[in-house]
């Protein structure tokens, strides 16, 4: 039988469709992201190679920070089961966690596509980088309040596994306080050090696996 939460008004929530629901988000976002790599209008395109190439040239940014956004919503994805997966029932306070954190994901589409087109701005940069440190924050949030006092997890899961969890899901929070750091100062690529999570990812997990 389906694990379930009891909500007010005597209604109830299984877990299964709170993943559900985190599933159709993320998928969502994830497919949305392509739609902000806008090419010209029909009208003012020119047939000839040289123009075809300097468009995909010019939307360098665009298709740089959707790889980057994709890839690092996959990651938040498989980090998201990880959770579930552990948790046995969730209360009221994990779902309005879940919730905002999955606010943050339908919004990475809006703050990709603004990043690709404010490219010689440094604000463009940052307002990608707050919503990934958000959605960072978000996971780890509910992480943390899910094993405080093993609320939400089953009592048998090792306190090295449930730290080495936490400290996984501060890697993009931190990486994109640097980022917002570098883009304070004026750098118009500091998203780029986002290319380093897989290598800190790693170093983190290492760190933690023993």
């Amino acid at each position: 039988m389906a694990e379930t939460m009891d909500m007010e008004g005597g209604s109830h929530l299984t877990k299964g469709r709170l993943e559900a629901l985190s599933d159709g988000i993320f998928a969502f976002a994830m497919t949305l992201l392509v739609i902000g790599i806008a090419i010209p209008d029909k009208p003012d395109v020119i047939q000839s190679n040289a123009y075809a190439l300097q468009t995909l040239v010019t939307l360098y940014s665009a298709f740089f920070h959707y790889v980057l956004a994709f890839l690092i919503l996959g990651a938040f994805w498989l980090s998201q089961h990880q959770q579930f997966h552990s948790v046995r029932v969730p209360d009221k306070t994990f779902v309005w966690i879940n919730l905002v954190t999955l606010m943050f994901v339908a919004l990475l589409p809006f703050s990709t596509s603004f990043s690709g087109v404010f490219t010689d701005a440094s604000m463009g940069a940052m307002v990608f980088e707050i919503n990934l440190f958000a959605i960072g924050m978000g996971m780890t949030s509910q992480w943390w309040y899910a094993t405080t006092e093993s609320r939400l997890i089953e009592s048998a899961l090792k306190p090295p596994y449930v730290k080495r969890v936490l400290m996984g899901n501060l890697v993009v929070p931190t990486v994109s306080v640097i980022c917002i750091l570098f883009a304070l100062t004026g750098s118009l690529w500091s998203s780029a050090l986002y290319m380093t999570l897989p290598v800190v990812d790693y170093l983190v997990g290492r760190q933690y696996s023993k």
